[in-house]
């Protein structure tokens, strides 16, 4: 299922995020390496795909313990 929401952390230099959904239970764990390469407006930062906090995304994701975090990004594209 594919969900719609926003880039709540992002932090360059590591390459990973939280993103938040109204359809996801909880916060979402985010890595650089799931931001699907041709999406727009997607920036570089230190060899890394790179969000923006406030960025608007739809993502896919999959139940995982990551982090602390109960599910992880699977592919991520910016609105």
């Amino acid at each position: 299922m594919e969900h719609q929401g926003k880039v709540v952390r992002w932090d360059r230099e590591r390459g990973l995020g939280v993103l938040e959904s109204s359809t996801v239970e909880g916060p979402v764990w985010a890595h650089y390496s799931m931001i699907d390469e041709n999406s727009r407006g997607v920036r570089e930062a230190g060899g890394f795909r790179a969000l923006a906090v406030g960025d608007e995304v739809r993502f896919t994701v999959e139940q995982a313990e990551q982090d602390g975090y109960h599910w992880r990004a699977i592919w991520i594209c910016t609105v």
